[in-house]
């Protein structure tokens, strides 16, 4: 059975969030977030926040909704529409019977309260996110095409970086990198980092069947590393050394390897989760906007963040 706070908490939970107030922190711009051509009007989302509220899901006391929950609920609707288009860009959107099957499952009677909307906004994500957990991996060729465009689409990324403490050492190695300098080797020299000596910079992980890879889901590193080094990860182009970097670590060399260096890796990490990554790469790469006085859209974390 299909209830609102699971799809609340599930989809939408560890966003970094603002207060809003019904009185006087209203934004007074007429939208409030604008994603893959679609906007949000501030009237419509208001609504909703007022909606949760008068059906007890959403806690307001003195008529104030906790910036967790409004920016929360906001991300949730942006991954909703995300959702959809990427259903839609690879041939599978979510069918009737499936939207049925939802709303036949949630048995709340305050959900029947709701605006026509708001149900199909909560009716649509629970469909649409079953959909992405099940869909089938593409073929080899695609995840090739895929990867080659932006590694990050994959929703797989296989990174080497070089972490220094001075941004004038991290130009050093981009410099000699882009002479021919040999990537493991100038880790082992000039990297900070531990483990920098045996791994040459690689950062390795294990998809979700567990089986070891050169390569690590990007959403491991929307919820491990630091927000601006998975950021630079996801700008790199790959097998061009990308930097310098900056996050809370020091500064960052960071090299994304080519798919043919990586085939195997990238292909077996796809498909054993494909949906998930895939819907992953797709919102980390999405055209999408909001309103400041909600916060900013982090495509490093695929989620709205304190300005």
């Amino acid at each position: 059975m299909t209830r609102f706070p699971l799809f609340l908490t599930s989809l939408i939970a560890g966003a970094l969030l603002i207060g809003l107030t019904a009185c006087n922190t209203v934004p007074k711009a007429s939208t409030a977030a604008t994603f893959n051509g679609t906007s949000l009007s501030q009237k419509s989302f208001e609504g909703f926040i007022s909606e949760f509220s008068k059906v007890g899901q959403l806690d307001m006391p003195r008529g104030i909704a906790a910036g967790d929950d409004v920016r929360s609920i906001l991300t949730a609707i942006i991954k909703e529409n995300d959702y959809k288009v990427f259903l839609q860009s690879i041939g599978k959107p979510v069918t009737p019977a499936q939207r049925k099957k939802v709303a036949d499952g949630i048995a709340d009677e305050w959900f029947k309260t709701l605006s026509p909307a708001l149900q199909n906004l909560i009716i649509n994500l629970n469909a649409e996110t079953t959909a992405v957990q099940t869909l089938t991996s593409p073929s080899e060729a695609d995840i090739k095409k895929m990867y080659e465009t932006n590694p990050s689409l994959t929703g797989v990324m296989c990174v080497s970086h070089i972490l220094t403490k001075e941004k004038s050492t991290a130009i050093k190695v981009l410099t000699e990198l882009n002479n021919g300098g040999d990537f493991a080797k100038l880790a082992a020299k000039y990297s900070t980092e531990p483990a920098a000596q045996k791994t040459g910079g690689l950062i390795s992980g294990s998809d979700a069947k567990g089986t070891a890879s050169r390569c690590m889901s990007l959403l491991d590193y929307q919820a491990n590393f630091d927000p601006l080094f998975t950021a630079g990860a996801i700008a790199a182009h790959a097998g061009v050394p990308y930097g310098p970097v900056q996050s809370s670590l020091g500064y960052h060399v960071i090299l994304v390897a080519p798919f043919t260096e990586v085939a195997k890796d990238v292909v077996a990490f796809v498909k054993s989760a494909p949906g998930p990554l895939l819907a992953t790469g797709h919102v980390s790469n999405a055209p999408i906007s909001v309103d400041p006085a909600y916060g900013r859209w982090n495509p490093a974390t695929a989620s709205i963040v304190a300005k």
